[in-house]
């Protein structure tokens, strides 16, 4: 995939003293589902949500996370707990080499990655961060950039990743690095498939910003207190790297319309999944 620069790597960097200027939005939802096992971040259920029909999103069937790699042994216990039998990585390759997720024996595990970093590009642009030639202005481009091309450059992998999903006869979790973008984008999905109006969409998709909360202010600390290392680096890149902004998922649902005329056809012919089939999947995952 072309032009994919900041995720994940550019929320683990360092950068100098700058006045912080990104004002977050937080979820307006009153139920996060957030589940707290040690060292999984932005680990929550999608339940509880109520769709354009006025049925109810079933708890416990779906989940959504950040990397599994540092969960820890003495936690496997509490995540068998959840019932969860598939896990979906939606990280690249070299993401997985690096952060290899850590998980039960029992677990089935599968990696869909709808792009692959085949030019190492998340390792130049970082570099290019370092040296000052990425911007808080770049780095809100080439969030957007990601957005664009995540729902349309590979919807056959998508489609893969959808379907395995909604197939599953048992609680499935799927995740990326942190949680918010490539998740993020894959729920809005399939809320959208399951018939959610956008407001509740997008306010399920700024409960991330809501669950890393304490990780992003504890980045952007240290970026202050440590912006000597990398002196170059404009925090805004660290800002607009860790936080999700309405405006990205907006465009990724524009980028639907423009490219395939809309969501509903999107949904039917590329992801191939009828309108008898969806009213199947509303009845499976919702009261």
């Amino acid at each position: 995939m072309k032009n994919i620069y900041l995720i994940p790597f550019l929320i683990l960097l360092l950068s100098c003293k700058t006045n912080i200027s990104t004002q977050p939005e937080f979820s307006k939802l009153s139920q996060k589902n957030q589940i707290e096992i040690k060292k999984v971040n932005n680990f929550r259920f999608l339940g509880g949500l109520e769709n354009s029909q006025g049925k109810i999103l079933k708890d416990s069937l779906i989940y959504r996370s950040g990397n599994l790699h540092q969960l820890k042994s003495n936690s496997f216990d509490n995540f068998n707990k959840l019932r969860i039998k598939k896990v979906i990585d939606l990280r690249t390759k070299q993401e997985i080499e690096k952060e290899t997720d850590h998980l039960p024996s029992n677990i089935i595990y599968k990696n869909y990655p709808a792009f692959e970093d085949q030019n190492n590009e998340m390792a130049n642009a970082k570099n290019l961060a370092l040296k000052g030639k990425i911007s808080k202005a770049d780095a809100d481009k080439r969030m957007l950039k990601f957005y664009t091309d995540y729902v349309s450059e590979n919807p056959q992998v998508i489609k893969q990743i959808i379907t395995e999903i909604l197939n599953s006869d048992e609680p499935t979790l799927y995740h990326c690095t942190a949680g918010k973008d490539r998740t993020g984008m894959i729920t809005a999905l399939i809320l959208k498939i399951l018939k959610f109006d956008n407001d509740v969409i997008f306010e399920e998709y700024l409960v991330s910003n809501d669950l890393r909360k304490k990780v992003v202010n504890n980045r952007l600390k240290l970026a202050n207190n440590f912006h000597f290392v990398y002196p170059k680096l404009d925090i805004g890149v660290v800002e607009k790297s860790s936080w999700i902004e309405r405006k990205y998922l907006q465009t990724a649902f524009d980028e639907i319309d423009k490219k395939y005329g809309s969501m509903d056809h999107y949904i039917k012919q590329v992801l191939g999944i009828s309108e008898s089939q969806r009213e199947v999947y509303i009845e499976k995952f919702l009261n």
